[in-house]
């Protein structure tokens, strides 16, 4: 039976966790499919405590117990757990009805290198629609639909991962990366044009945050290395295998 992971990193996050969590558990996939849901924890008391309570089918969490990051908390999760497809979602959205299962209708065979991505519904803490700046410098509309891909979320093939390697140890613009450089290597890259989840907008979001945000300098720094790295591939120069950075983590008793 072929499995689909989504693997998710929080910090800070046990206020958002509940809708994230059970709008991935109530997801229905295509006969045959198995899902697990493995939740990281970056290093955050607070959200440990709440998952200490969970229980949830198919759930497994993980403590980090130094702050390393969301990619390098993905690079750990995906390289422990056997998995034909792997979801990048993040602690703070929520899938609406058929977000798995619509892409995995277009990613069709899991052997190939395949990398879907849907559109998203910007919305506020209380996940009602909202407006707000983007990458590139423009506003969303006010009913906050982006009928567009986002960097951040995407359901890949295992063969992508074993192909491109991991997410680069940055502490945001990683996401980026890595489809640039799968695409360097040849990945398909679909689109499933419905918008199928919510992106909350909230100050400490990776996109919003005063470390990490658009205008942060080290988002900007890595935005140059990105762009830097699209120039050589555009000239023809191979694109590069990351080895995945991995850390350390324990195993959350209680939560399942």
């Amino acid at each position: 039976m072929p499995v689909i992971s989504v693997f998710v990193a929080a910090r800070a996050a046990a206020r958002w966790l509940p809708d994230s969590l059970q709008s991935i558990a109530r997801q229905e996939l295509p006969e045959g499919w198995r899902l697990q849901i493995r939740l990281g924890i970056d290093a955050c008391e607070e959200t440990l405590a709440f998952a200490k309570g969970l229980r949830m089918a198919n759930l497994e969490v993980r403590y980090f117990p130094n702050h390393v990051g969301p990619f390098v908390i993905f690079n750990s999760l995906a390289q422990a757990t056997p998995s034909d497809i792997l979801v990048r979602f993040d602690a703070d959205d929520v899938m609406l009805e058929g977000y798995l299962s619509q892409q995995l209708q277009v990613v069709g065979d899991h052997r190939a290198l395949r990398i879907t991505h849907t559109w998203s519904i910007l919305v506020d803490e209380q996940l009602k629609p909202t407006s707000a700046e983007l990458f590139n410098g423009t506003r969303a509309a006010a009913d906050g639909k982006r009928a567009a891909p986002t960097d951040g979320q995407f359901l890949m093939t295992r063969p992508v991962l074993d192909k491109v390697g991991g997410f680069r140890p940055w502490w945001c613009h990683a996401d980026s990366d890595f489809l640039l450089r799968a695409l360097a290597f040849g990945c398909s890259r679909l689109i499933v044009p419905k918008y199928l989840y919510l992106r909350r907008i909230h100050p400490g979001s990776l996109t919003q945050s005063e470390k990490t945000g658009y205008h942060s300098e080290l988002r900007l720094d890595y935005a140059r290395q990105f762009l830097e790295a699209k120039a050589r591939y555009m000239k023809g120069e191979p694109s590069e295998y990351v080895s995945p950075t991995v850390a350390e983590s324990v195993p959350v008793p209680g939560a399942a």
